[in-house]
């Protein structure tokens, strides 16, 4: 309940400018900001990435930037990745929104940039954004790992949404690796579900239907009683991968990597960081006490 009154409030104020203004430019918001974010350029997410690394955890690097309309910034995008891949390695991957490679302007365009971008990688992973962009995802999955059967593309799928369990059936044909997620973006009442217990419950639903039907699947969550049910299965260690965000949990993630689970951590970066903050402080009212305790002391 307290979870979605959040939701609710953090959406309408992620529309509201003034809000934005304040929370881009305010210092007593920067230590909340720092905490999610793993620097403004590529430079400081490398700095953060070797350090993980030299901690046993694979890295999914993400270059924030979403809902990209005009071409030369979509470019831009484009090659920001494509530098990226030329810095990471091993395991590490990137993760990209489609729409901030054109998927708003050509759906054409953004595959060609993608097609790109796995020719040049050893790790891919599409991001999915909200429910207006879930066909399209999907459609240029399916057809990304029709064109580069052999290359490692994951895809997010959201347990929130109705429609998933199908989705994850049909994409099982494609021998995909599936990074799921609960979901974080605000949709109606018809076609996701609201009650933590019940996107628990089919997180835990769709999380076994991969985890006995395909090869390797990552497993993003911060819940406990999700870890715990999952480590029970006693599916072998090889299949999956625990993958947390950055700055959340951290300690955990370690414990399960000493028990000798492959672990993760998705890492975030740059400048168009506001949408994915306000995502954050949406799904755990914990942040939003830390940052109103900020407010108040100030």
């Amino acid at each position: 309940m307290l979870n979605g009154v959040f939701k609710n409030l953090f959406f309408y104020l992620s529309k509201n400018r003034n809000f934005e203004k304040f929370i881009v430019s305010s210092r007593i918001t920067k230590p909340l900001v720092n905490r999610f974010i793993a620097g403004y350029n590529l430079e400081d997410a490398l700095k953060v990435l070797e350090n993980l690394n030299q901690r046993g955890i694979r890295i999914t690097i993400d270059y924030l930037g979403e809902s990209v309309i005009d071409k030369q910034e979509v470019e831009n995008t484009f090659l920001e990745y494509k530098n990226i891949l030329s810095y990471i390695s091993g395991n590490n991957s990137i993760s990209v929104k489609l729409t901030s490679i054109g998927l708003d302007i050509d759906k054409n365009l953004t595959y060609d940039y993608l097609r790109q971008l796995v020719e040049v990688s050893n790790f891919i992973e599409i991001d999915m954004e909200s429910s207006n962009y879930v066909d399209a995802t999907i459609e240029i999955y399916k057809k990304i790992k029709t064109d580069y059967p052999t290359k490692k593309i994951a895809l997010a799928i959201q347990s929130y949404l109705k429609r998933s369990i199908e989705d994850v059936n049909e994409l099982i044909k494609y021998n995909p690796i599936i990074r799921l997620v609960k979901g974080a973006y605000k949709e109606p009442r018809e076609i996701a579900y609201e009650s933590k217990k019940e996107v628990d419950r089919k997180f835990i639903e769709i999380a076994e239907i991969l985890l006995k039907n395909t090869q390797y699947t990552l497993i993003a969550t911060h819940d406990e009683k999700i870890i715990n049910h999952v480590k029970n299965l006693n599916i072998d260690k090889t299949k999956f991968e625990f993958q947390m965000l950055y700055g959340i949990k951290f300690e955990l993630l370690l414990r399960l990597k000493d028990e000798g689970y492959n672990c993760g951590i998705y890492l975030p970066y740059g400048s168009q960081w506001y949408p994915y903050f306000m995502r954050r402080l949406a799904e755990r009212p914990a942040n939003v006490i830390f940052l109103l305790k900020n407010l108040f002391r100030k």
